[in-house]
C-alpha cells in the first residue's frame, strides 16, 4: 500500500481560510481615510476616520441596523487627577451571519475626557461622550479585523502604504448604494425591503457625497424633511447619525 501525505488543501486549512474571511475583508485600509498624529511624549501613530470603518462594515455586512449594528452604549463618569473627569463607554457589535442570524456580541470599551484641564483652565468637552462612544465602537470592530494592517503596524512601512495607495487608486469605488450592499439571503434571492428602508438607503447614499455645512443645507430642503419624516424610527436614526458624522467630518477637515 502506498502511503500518501496530507492533502495540500486539508479541511484544517480550509477552516482556517474561512475563519479569516471577515478579517481579510475588513483588514486592508485605504490610506486616503487615515491621518498621522503625534501626542505628547513623542508617541505617533495612524488615525482612521470613524465614518470609514462604518462604510467598511456596511460593504461587508449591509446597512447598519440590518447587516450589522451595536448595543445601546453604557457610559460612566470617573474622577481623574487635577479635577478632570473621564468618561468611559462600553458596548457590543453584532453582524448578520450567512444564515441570516445575528452573531454573538463583540465587546468594546473606549474612553475620553468629559472635563479636561488646559493652561487656560478647566474645559467641559461637549463631544466627550461621543468620542468615548466612537473609541468603544472602533475597539469592538478591531476584534473582527477592522483596519488590522494599521493596528499591526504595517502603516509604518512606506512601501506597504504606497502599494495600498496604488491598489485603491486603480480600483476607485463610487459611494455605495446602501440599499443593495451584501443584500442576499443564503438562497441568493434579494431581500425585499420596505419603503422606509428604500428611502433611507437613498438618503444615506446622498450623505456619502456631502459633508460639513452642505449637510445642514441639504437637511433644510422641504423634500428632505418630508423624506425624513416618512422614515420609521430605526431608519430615521440611521440617517440622522450619518448626517451628524458627515457634518462633523467636514467641520474637522475645515479646521485643520
Amino acid at each position: 500500500m502506498v502511503e500518501r501525505g496530507p492533502c495540500p488543501h486539508s479541511s484544517h486549512e480550509v477552516a482556517m481560510s474561512d475563519n479569516l474571511d471577515i478579517w481579510n475583508r475588513l483588514g486592508r485600509t485605504d490610506p486616503a481615510h487615515t491621518k498621522g498624529f503625534k501626542r505628547a511624549g513623542g508617541f505617533s501613530g495612524t488615525a482612521i476616520k470613524p465614518i470609514y470603518t462604518d462604510q467598511k462594515m456596511t460593504e461587508v455586512f449591509g446597512p447598519c441596523g440590518d447587516g450589522w449594528g451595536y448595543s445601546e452604549p453604557t457610559f460612566q463618569l470617573v474622577p481623574a487627577p487635577d479635577g478632570q473627569t473621564a468618561v468611559y463607554c462600553w458596548l457590543s457589535v453584532w453582524y448578520r451571519k450567512a444564515d441570516g442570524t445575528r452573531s454573538e456580541p463583540v465587546h468594546g470599551v473606549g474612553g475620553d475626557f468629559a472635563v479636561k484641564k488646559f493652561s487656560s483652565g478647566m474645559v467641559v468637552d461637549d463631544e466627550g461622550f461621543k468620542k468615548a462612544f466612537t473609541d468603544a465602537l472602533g475597539n469592538a470592530m478591531k476584534h473582527l479585523g477592522m483596519s488590522a494592517d494599521v493596528h499591526m503596524g504595517r502603516f509604518d512601512d512606506s512601501k506597504y502604504v504606497a502599494e495600498l495607495k496604488r491598489e485603491f487608486a486603480e480600483q476607485p469605488a463610487p459611494p455605495p448604494d446602501l440599499r443593495n450592499v451584501h443584500d442576499l439571503h443564503t438562497n441568493g434571492k434579494p431581500i425585499i425591503r420596505n419603503a422606509s428602508q428604500e428611502t433611507a438607503g437613498k438618503m444615506l447614499t446622498k450623505l456619502w457625497t456631502i459633508q460639513g455645512d452642505a449637510v445642514a443645507v441639504w437637511l433644510q430642503r422641504d423634500d428632505v424633511k418630508r423624506a425624513l419624516a416618512s422614515l420609521d424610527e430605526v431608519d430615521r436614526h440611521r440617517v440622522e447619525d450619518m448626517a451628524e458624522e458627515r457634518n462633523a467630518l467636514g467641520n474637522l477637515e475645515a479646521a485643520q
